[in-house]
């Protein structure tokens, strides 16, 4: 009996560190198994904190861009606009118009003719010219500058610059207008109380040198130097804005 009893509690012991060693390792496999869940869950998160840093640093990095982006295209509007800017140099009333005293066949056109500055000021006295006709020539000359000035905005060749030389009609020649511009005066928009512009001085001056070498031009920043002659028929009771295109030449248009 005594040996069955050390029999039975030997075989209860040797269960016993059985099941305790079973459930050490099952412990010890459930908590590797948790350690590497754990350590995958860790790399998945610090995976996808890396995607979100890599995530953030594209988002800003395309902000920069866009910002670049939409600052190159507000400099290009704003180049595009100072490109096709008007000024209005110069405004023409139509004071009178009917047919000739002399003869009845032949229209007569009194207009007032003044320069204006840029900010619409007048540069001088008006004129009243009379015209042997219904249209109206404008002849001046015109100097245009490269696009680069105009579109960065330059103070000297920020936009082409004219002058007028004389008016006149459908009938009659050029040589037999009205000048406006007087012979070696120079020209009013280019001239102050301290004198005219010594870069514009030397340009009107060699007007027709420049003109006809386009390196020497070059050296000014000038793209075109030539003379203009736009026309309108004239409204009896209308008025007219003659314009400059910061990169182009004269225009005449009527006032609304």
């Amino acid at each position: 009996m005594h040996n069955l009893a050390v029999i039975i509690r030997s075989l209860v012991f040797a269960a016993f560190i059985g099941l305790a060693g079973w459930w050490s390792y099952y412990l010890k496999d459930k908590l590797d198994g948790n350690r590497l869940e754990l350590e995958a869950r860790d790399q998945q998160i610090e995976s996808l904190t890396d995607d979100l840093l890599e995530r953030d640093e594209r988002i800003d990095e395309l902000g920069q861009e866009l910002a670049e982006s939409y600052e190159r295209i507000q400099a290009l509007e704003l180049s595009m606009w100072l490109l096709k800017v008007n000024h209005r140099v110069a405004r023409v009333e139509v004071i009178e118009q009917g047919p000739s005293s002399e003869d009845p066949d032949t229209t007569v056109t009194r207009v007032r003719f003044v320069e204006l500055g840029p900010d619409g000021e007048l540069l001088g006295p008006a004129r009243e010219i009379e015209l042997q006709g219904k249209v109206l020539y404008v002849e001046g000359l015109v100097i245009k500058f490269e696009d680069d000035f105009i579109e960065g905005g330059d103070v000297l060749r920020g936009s082409s610059v004219a002058i007028f030389k004389r008016v006149f009609s459908e009938n009659q020649a050029p040589n037999e207008g009205v000048a406006i511009d007087r012979p070696r005066m120079h020209p009013l928009p280019h001239r102050d109380e301290e004198g005219p512009d010594p870069f514009y001085e030397d340009l009107w001056e060699r007007f027709w040198d420049y003109a006809n070498d386009p390196d020497l031009a070059a050296t000014k920043g000038v793209r075109a130097m030539h003379g203009e002659a736009p026309s309108i028929e004239l409204r009896e009771g209308k008025s007219y804005r003659v314009e400059l295109r910061a990169s182009g030449g004269l225009t005449i248009r009527p006032e609304d």
